[in-house]
């Protein structure tokens, strides 16, 4: 009789320790997963509001009229110190700081930070060049009076 029940028990081993293996390698596989999921979806709203606010700043950059940008120019500061590294964060806090108080501030630092940050997020080659920036005038429309 013992040797009966001990055949059952192995038996019964037989089938409920991989059932837990297989059940303990299923849930931490979903944990990974669950959190490497979460990690990228950060990864991708962070990108997402740095792209915006490198447009925003590239926009504002030497524009002629700073009043016309200035909505977007100071989401793109908050978002930084939502956002950004601590040194985005330093460097847009002297960009405020300084057109706050001079009505003037340079921002191709903070540009060149966020673009390298953003191009090493990407997987891009860093660009150890200086960012060119484009503007071209618009040419004021006639006047029908003539």
């Amino acid at each position: 009789m013992q040797a009966h029940n001990a055949s059952i028990t192995f038996t019964v081993l037989q089938i409920i320790v991989p059932a837990l293996v297989a059940l303990t390698v299923v849930a931490l596989s979903h944990l990974f997963t669950t959190h490497r999921d979460r990690i990228n979806k950060r990864r991708e709203q962070r990108i997402e509001y740095l792209v915006s606010v490198f447009r925003a700043l590239s926009k504002a950059n030497n524009h002629p009229r700073l009043y016309e940008v200035a909505d977007e120019l100071e989401q793109a500061i908050a978002d930084i110190q939502l956002f950004g590294t601590p040194e985005q964060v330093e460097l847009a806090k002297k960009f405020a700081t300084d057109l706050g108080t001079r009505q003037e501030a340079e921002m191709n630092v903070l540009l060149t930070n966020l673009r390298n940050n953003l191009r090493s997020e990407l997987g891009a080659k860093s660009i150890p060049e200086s960012i060119v920036w484009l503007r071209v005038e618009r040419k004021r429309e006639e006047s029908s009076d003539r």
